[in-house]
């Protein structure tokens, strides 16, 4: 790319960025852009839907039509499809450093959106721009995934030996995901996994958070607004009532849906027979803690569990069991609380969210538990027996405790439902797993890195890059020799001489 382009593309992306902000202020309306083709699109009236967020803000973003679907099913996929993987990576990398400056205006912007919009505090907003930009440069990372989950690092590139055949992975062709809108990570690793399997990309937004997919497929035609990548890119939106929605998921290859039943219910009843479906649906966590072994790590790990995200995502913990002293651990629980509620303050709730966390307290306190408000009203504990557990959650922030003699008392509140159990300290998972895997469990993880999913573990049970891809084999000829054979591989000659039963010693 010569010095020319570079410039004009830093231009185009500053004007860009300006006239989202105008468009922002204008109508008191903030006016989200679609991306088709990794280009913005801008809908007219009658094209957007339109929402209200939980801080009252007005927003809108362009729907998906029919005449952009069809313009995405003509879209060339070869070219990210024979890309090498290494630049891919690379391009990933370049983007992934324009994220780790603050000074970066589609970072800026995106902040700015997630604390004005979406009610994000600016703490919790600019970590999560860290993240996406932690996300975009583990290159080395990435080439660990596709070996954890696909068996080679080169599959994606080339046919690799595995024992009598020779293997390679293929893109599956065009992916559509339905992403969710409470964690705004989940997105983009949906997006990471899509690319570096070399798919062409659908991403239908969440009404929670339109913004994430969107400031990051434009972030890549900041750096190169030709670059398969880019171009790989669509973000759009669609109700569930329009046929549009039905057409996109039933022209898919694959199918990546997160969310509610609502959203597995449509992407189950309109996906195409033959395409891949990956769901990651609603989950719930918990943890574990023994206390004779000390209360400072598990108060800590605990705090930061509960802290992210205030407890939208499916792997924060909503309740802990504690085997062992109670009172010093609570002690030591409410200065850690405190503490992250100063890293990462809450979000803005609006009086409904407020209401409903301040009813559930009382229901609470109604079923037997002893509720403990934190400072600022940054968090709130319920103590008491697993048997004053309400069936819903109240969520932010609001952490049930439960005193038990033995774990084996929670196996009762264990199933499927539950992704991830965290445990402090990490002695409990050696003691534990066996047990927690047979009654549903997905994941156990060391108290406070719920949230950094490692390279190897699965996915809500399964490795989410084998649904992105075809798996083809050239297999060995008749006179290649597997392990165990003594004779020509030629069954009919077998059948022939009657030496079938002498084919492997």
């Amino acid at each position: 790319m010569t010095i020319w382009a570079v410039v004009f593309i830093a231009y185009d992306s500053t004007i860009d960025l300006v006239r989202t902000l105008m468009e922002n202020v204008s109508g008191n309306i903030h006016r989200v852009p679609a991306v088709l083709a990794g280009a913005r699109v801008c809908g007219q009236q009658e094209d957007v839907a339109e929402f209200v967020s939980r801080t009252g803000a007005r927003f809108s973003i362009p729907c998906l039509r029919a005449k952009d679907l069809h313009s995405i099913l003509e879209q060339d996929r070869a070219a990210i499809a024979n890309l090498p993987l290494q630049e891919i990576l690379a391009f990933l990398n370049r983007v992934g450093k324009q994220w780790r400056s603050t000074e970066y205006p589609r970072r800026r912007l995106y902040v700015r959106q997630m604390c004005t919009v979406l009610g994000y505090s600016k703490e919790a907003a600019e970590a999560e721009a860290d993240r996406i930009a932690i996300l975009l440069n583990s290159h080395v990372r990435m080439h660990d995934m596709i070996e954890a989950e696909l068996g080679s690092r080169f599959i994606m590139d080339d046919w690799v030996v595995r024992e009598d055949c020779m293997v390679r992975a293929l893109p599956r062709g065009l992916i559509v995901h339905i992403l969710p809108g409470n964690v705004p990570l989940s997105g983009a690793i949906s997006m990471v996994r899509s690319i570096i399997t070399k798919n062409l990309s659908v991403l239908k937004v969440s009404s929670s958070d339109p913004f994430t997919a969107v400031a990051m497929a434009l972030s890549f035609a900041d750096v190169d607004q030709e670059h398969p990548v880019t171009r790989a890119m669509n973000v759009t939106y669609w109700n569930h009532d329009q046929q549009v929605g039905r057409d996109v998921v039933h022209s898919a290859d694959a199918v990546v849906v997160w969310g509610g039943g609502e959203a597995l219910r449509f992407a189950r009843a309109n996906a195409h027979e033959e395409a891949s479906m990956t769901c990651f649906g609603p989950k719930h966590s918990l943890a574990l803690v023994d206390t004779s072994a000390g209360v400072g790590d598990a108060a800590r790990g605990l705090a930061h569990d509960v802290t992210i995200y205030d407890q939208q995502a499916c792997f924060s913990m909503r309740r802990v069991f504690v085997r062992g002293p109670l009172d010093p651990f609570l002690e030591q629980l409410h200065f850690e609380l405190d503490r992250h509620s100063r890293l990462f303050p809450s979000g803005q709730l609006t009086a409904d969210r407020a209401a409903q966390i301040q009813l559930g307290l009382r229901l609470d306190e109604f079923l037997g538990s002893e509720v403990e408000i934190g400072a600022n009203r940054e968090w709130a504990l319920a103590v008491g027996p697993p048997s004053a557990m309400p069936v819903e959650h109240p969520l932010g922030r609001v952490l049930y405790v439960h005193q038990v003699e033995s774990f084996s008392e929670m196996y009762s509140f264990i199933d499927s439902s539950v992704q991830t159990i965290a445990c402090s300290p990490w002695s409990v998972v050696e003691e534990q797993r066996d047990e927690l895997a047979r009654r549903g469990v997905s994941r156990l993880v060391e108290l406070g890195l719920a949230h950094l999913f490692r390279i190897g573990g699965t996915h809500d049970g399964v490795n989410p890059l084998q649904g992105m891809v075809r798996m083809i084999s050239a297999e060995a000829s008749a006179d290649v020799f597997g392990k165990g054979m003594v004779l020509r591989l030629d069954e009919s000659k077998m059948l022939e001489a009657g030496t079938l039963k002498e084919f492997v010693l």
